[in-house]
């Protein structure tokens, strides 16, 4: 499941994951203005996607650590509202979601079969199914801003 996770995000030598591009590869050479952008879709900006990629890695971290964490759906927090950003915030948004990214990665290489059956606290599934969950979310966003990315650089 972590060498899952790592290609999702990371990517072989070329960026590429079982889906396509991974996310970070996709992301190397966007810019803040870019990044800040949304396209005619109507869809959510690259920073807008990446920080909520970031704030769920960090609430499902909590929750396979055992923290019951109520975290409430289109909340600021989970889409926060979109900004025009210059370079040192758009490196600082980019930054936690790889300290969230790599959290989750050491979480996942040093679970056991034991912890992974276990229930997450108040909810009706265990870290198993947790885990794959934010490898699903990741791949899911990831495709998004491969789009939006598209979209945005015409």
């Amino acid at each position: 499941m972590a060498e899952l996770y790592s290609s999702v995000y990371e990517g072989d030598s070329a960026g590429e994951a079982w889906h396509g591009p991974s996310l970070k590869p996709l992301l190397k050479d966007v810019t803040a203005e870019q990044a800040s952008r949304t396209s005619n879709l109507g869809t959510h900006s690259i920073v807008q996607l990446v920080s909520h990629m970031a704030y769920w890695e960090e609430v499902v971290l909590r929750r396979f650590n055992g923290e019951v964490v109520n975290a409430p759906l289109n909340t600021p927090e989970d889409w926060p509202g979109n900004r025009k950003l210059n370079d040192v915030e758009w490196r600082a948004i980019l930054a936690r979601l790889e300290k969230s990214h790599d959290a989750m990665q050491k979480a996942m290489a040093g679970c056991s079969d034991q912890k992974l059956r276990q229930r997450v606290p108040e909810r009706d599934y265990d870290n198993y199914t947790l885990l794959h969950g934010i490898i699903d979310h990741c791949v899911y966003h990831t495709a998004q801003i491969g789009l939006v990315k598209k979209a945005v650089q015409k």
